[in-house]
């Protein structure tokens, strides 16, 4: 509604400007009527600019809450990312695990079918118990029992071991299978983390492009209706003044007219001349000889000072110095979601390689930067830590990270459709805390 009404505005404004223009136009003077009605168009334009500046305040004020919607999405997509790939490692230990089990337990069952062929070979059960009858007295049948216990208790080992593996093998492939929906869990939640921040950033652009737009053409309105005003004022100044200048002459020159035919005339004076007076020759003044200039006596100049050695190289910079020589060195580059180089970079992407060149290695993904870092206050803060934004205060709400290169400013990658810049750590939003890597 407020857009139509706007438009209504701007139409009524532009009309009134193009019906004043005519009147601007012609050789009379503008009437007071039409300076009127284009002052009238004026205020119009104003208050239609007027209407479109609050709306610009409006969502000038909901844009940091649009910013922070599109880095905690792209965050959140590189969170998602990480797990997924510890997700894609589960799933290929619980493979292999799974593969490891089933070779066991097919090995556990070929042990299983020989001592069920030797057990078959040998008369099976009714073997055994020939074995115990045949034993010629009590000490020869004790031996024989012992045997058989053996036998027995290395069958059921033999059937132990390859129940074992079986479940074994069937557990791990379950966490293989587990893992595997893990991952494409993960990997949904990637997908929709990305949808969500492009739908924020597509929200937030379109939005103000197209109150920007409004706006525009509200000016455009307002300074043709303030340039009809001026001109219809001007012109009409311009016309008062020619007309009381043409009536001061044309009564100027009727005094005159009067004056003369009352005055009688007046005699007109011989020019007498007059000779000249003699010329006075100059005196010139007579030349005064010139002092010779005395020789200088020539010296010997001083043999020129040896070169200084020319100083070292300077010591390649390790630690937060080399952090913030490689961020500097990104300066200018784009924004792109998940990016960390060489050419583009996200947020967390570029504290991420930034450190990397200072020997240390931080995930992908703020939230994990920021519990990898010891916190520190804003009055112990040192070129080279990082200065995390963060929802709920702690490192799981965390959206957004930058790298603080001292004096107050810091570099960072800042969002979509803006590059690599040096800016104010609050220029933004208020930092939620800092930390050293």
């Amino acid at each position: 509604m407020r857009r139509t009404m706007v438009g209504v505005v701007l139409a009524g404004v532009i009309g009134s400007g193009l019906a004043a223009a005519p009147a601007s136009a012609t050789p009379e003077i503008p009437s007071e009527q039409e300076i009127d009605e284009a002052r009238e168009a004026e205020h119009a334009a104003g208050g239609a600019v007027a209407v479109l500046e609050a709306r610009l305040s409006d969502l000038t004020a909901r844009a940091d809450e649009l910013y922070v919607r599109v880095a905690s999405a792209v965050e959140a997509f590189n969170g998602a990312r990480i797990r997924l790939a510890e997700a894609e490692q589960a799933e290929e230990r619980a493979r292999e695990m799974a593969q490891q089990k089933a070779a066991q337990a097919e090995q556990a069952r070929i042990e299983l079918g020989r001592l069920a062929a030797a057990s078959y070979s040998r008369g099976g059960e009714l073997s055994a118990v020939s074995m115990l009858l045949g034993a010629e007295d009590g000490e020869a049948l004790f031996d024989r029992v012992g045997a058989l216990r053996a036998v027995t208790a290395s069958h059921a080992g033999v059937y132990r071991q390859a129940a074992e593996a079986t479940e074994q093998a069937e557990q791990a492939a379950a966490k293989a299978q587990q893992a595997l929906a893990d991952r494409e869990e993960a990997a949904e939640t990637a997908r929709a983390a990305r949808a969500a921040a492009e739908a924020a950033v597509a929200e937030h652009e379109q939005t103000l492009a197209a109150v920007e737009t409004e706006r525009d053409a509200a000016l455009a309105a307002l300074a043709a209706a303030k340039g009809t005003t001026v001109e219809l004022e001007q012109q009409r100044r311009q016309g008062l003044a020619e007309r009381e200048a043409a009536e001061r002459e044309r009564r100027e020159a009727e005094r005159r007219e009067r004056e003369r035919e009352e005055s009688p005339p007046t005699p007109t004076p011989t020019p007498s001349s007059t000779p000249d007076a003699p010329v006075t020759p100059e005196t010139s003044a007579s030349p005064t000889p010139s002092t010779p200039p005395s020789p200088t006596p020539s010296t010997t100049p001083d043999p020129p000072d040896p070169p200084d050695p020319p100083d070292p190289p300077d010591p390649p910079s390790t630690g937060a110095d080399a952090a913030i020589d490689f961020a500097y060195a990104q300066l200018g580059k784009g924004y792109e979601w998940g990016a960390d180089g060489p050419d583009t970079f996200d947020c967390s992407g570029l504290t991420m390689r930034a450190w990397q060149a200072g020997g240390k290695s931080l995930p992908h993904w703020s939230v994990a930067q920021a519990r990898q870092t010891t916190r520190v206050s804003y009055a112990e803060l040192a070129p080279g830590d990082l200065i995390f934004w963060s929802d709920n205060g702690a490192a799981s709400g965390v959206y957004h990270v930058g790298l603080y290169i001292g004096g107050g400013k810091m570099i960072h990658a800042p969002r979509p459709g803006k590059a690599v810049e040096v800016q104010s750590v609050f220029y933004w939003v208020d930092p939620a805390f800092y930390g050293r890597v």
